[in-house]
């Protein structure tokens, strides 16, 4: 039964990989700002799905709250405060497809060669390691939303608050640029 629940967690994982792979590709190549907002919101459900196909729950929903959440809506308020329907802009916009596609292709290529033992190499016997005075009292692997919040609350907790002072700088920044357009 567990090695039937594994493979159906693998398969679900690639299923989940390629339709995000799919998405960001619409992304990328699509002709509306709109659009491309689409494109990386079903990238990032897809990218949940991947996490949720791999028992990380935590990160799942972390996820689908923060990326397909907020940041989605962020990049939504950007295009609507933002015109894009100037002649100028849109074309400069519509041109970029095939140089953007074929950067990433190559960036990615690049990225997987280079970091070919870490991405396909043997996976770690644990799910996550904290220090011991962090994992006290905790199973790692059967409780990793608790094991994750500790980690991020802890050692990561200074990336974690200029992580939200940058996102504030970019809303701030788009209602500053749609501001100043429409004077």
């Amino acid at each position: 039964m567990e090695h039937l629940l594994a493979t159906i967690g693998r398969n679900m994982f690639a299923i989940f990989g390629v339709l995000a792979l799919c998405g960001a590709a619409f992304m990328v190549a699509a002709k509306s700002a709109v659009h491309s907002v689409l494109g990386f919101l079903f990238t990032m459900l897809c990218i949940a799905g991947c996490f949720l196909a791999l028992e990380a729950e935590f990160l799942g929903m972390a996820q689908i709250l923060v990326y397909a959440g907020g940041i989605v809506v962020l990049f939504l308020f950007v295009v609507m405060l933002v015109e894009l329907s100037k002649y100028k802009e849109k074309a400069i916009f519509q041109l970029q497809t095939r140089s953007a596609v074929i950067a990433v292709l190559i960036g990615a290529v690049a990225f997987l060669v280079a970091f070919r033992d870490i991405f396909f190499g043997n996976a770690s016997s644990e799910a996550l390691v904290l220090r011991p005075e962090l994992a006290k009292g905790l199973n790692v692997a059967a409780e990793n939303a608790q094991a994750v919040s500790r980690g991020l609350f802890s050692d990561y907790l200074l990336p974690f608050e200029i992580l939200s002072v940058i996102l504030l700088v970019a809303l701030v920044g788009a209602v500053v640029l749609a501001k100043t357009e429409r004077v």
